[in-house]
């Protein structure tokens, strides 16, 4: 890659998380846990691969590399200047191939795979409001693509899916696997959770019709230093705050309540569910004792980084792109009978993350 991309890309403060032990610790742990082992010697392709999630799904796998695992893993994303530098480390190795093109677009022929962990998603809340076409056919077309692919050469799909396919909840019970949800489809917010239910319910009919092997992961609200540059996620926005040692500003009350998980306790719930996972089902994926609501989280990030945390209102923009939700816990008894279980806390997850991203 040009060395003055590589250079103009460190110096605006991005993916320092690349070089920091910390990071590297997680990865390792990931690795160590031994579920990556039921991809040994099989072709991984990861759509999304530049991504919060899809980096450290790659990061993990090239690392059971340099352990002999023997997985090919092709890393699928639109964004090639992005994917070169987040990978340098990988493009000369054998065992990583990079493939620069829209999920939107099919999958070539010549990319026969064992596993798609399909995990590409537009999910920025002003792109939501922005761009909703976009951001359904993403969804819909992504997940569409990963299942033709897999029906043509025999390969399984692991289904990225969200929190929000269970819409807001109704009480204080935490939402289970079997658990559907309520959504506003009278506006256009709505393109991304409807989006991720239809490639559930895609991913079901693929596996009925044409007996393509699939699982869903339902993924609660995710934070990491493998944020991307320009995501609107309120939680990435306080992060990013804390980095740049600014206040963190909350545009609401924030009386939201969530469950949150750092994304390597993510990405190691996504192994356990393709090392031991049931053919067909879905899996809520969070930290049951990471429950808290918006503030609390805007808080830890203030207190970690020793800044203020203060209120501002939102841009007409902003509150367009905005989760109506306003609780949204999810249990994930059904993922811990694998034998998964989270590492890292909210506050200590918070915590790791600004003090990588500050390098």
């Amino acid at each position: 890659m040009d060395t003055n991309m590589t250079n103009s890309l460190s110096r605006r403060g991005i993916d320092n998380y690349i070089e920091h032990p910390l990071y590297a610790a997680d990865i390792v742990r990931i690795t160590a846990l031994g579920d990556v082992e039921v991809l040994a010697g099989k072709t991984v392709l990861v759509t999304g691969a530049a991504g919060l999630i899809g980096t450290v799904l790659v990061d993990t796998l090239m690392e059971a590399n340099r352990h002999g695992a023997d997985i090919r893993v092709i890393a699928l994303d639109k964004d090639r200047s992005r994917s070169e530098f987040r990978f340098r480390r990988h493009f000369e190795s054998p065992l990583f191939s990079f493939l620069g093109q829209d999920v939107k677009e099919s999958i070539p022929t010549n990319c026969p795979f064992d596993v798609c962990i399909s995990a590409a998603s537009n999910t920025s809340p002003i792109d939501y409001a922005a761009h909703p076409v976009e951001t359904a056919l993403t969804n819909l077309l992504g997940c569409k693509n990963a299942l033709d692919a897999a029906r043509r050469c025999g390969g399984r799909v692991l289904f990225c899916s969200s929190v929000e396919v269970y819409g807001n909840a109704r009480d204080d019970r935490p939402f289970r696997e079997e658990d559907t949800g309520v959504l506003n489809l009278a506006n256009a917010r709505s393109s991304y959770p409807e989006s991720k239910r239809a490639a559930e319910a895609l991913c079901q009919s693929y596996r009925t019709e044409f007996g393509v092997r699939t699982n869903v992961a339902r993924i609660c609200r995710v934070f990491g230093p493998t944020v991307l540059p320009g995501d609107t996620k309120a939680p990435s926005q306080f992060i990013s705050n804390a980095v740049r040692g600014e206040d963190i500003v909350l545009k609401s009350d924030g009386s939201q309540f969530y469950s949150w998980l750092h994304v390597s306790d993510c990405v190691s719930g996504l192994l356990a569910i393709l090392a031991k996972g049931e053919d067909g089902l879905a899996y809520n994926i969070a930290d049951e004792s990471c429950g808290a609501s918006l503030r609390d989280f805007a808080q830890f990030a203030a207190v970690a980084a020793g800044n203020e945390l203060v209120f501002d209102l939102p841009t007409e923009a902003e509150k367009r792109g905005y989760s109506k939700t306003t609780r949204a816990v999810m249990d994930a008894s059904q993922l811990q009978m694998l034998g998964w279980k989270p590492f890292l806390g909210l506050a200590d997850g918070i915590r790791e993350t600004i003090k990588v991203l500050r390098g």
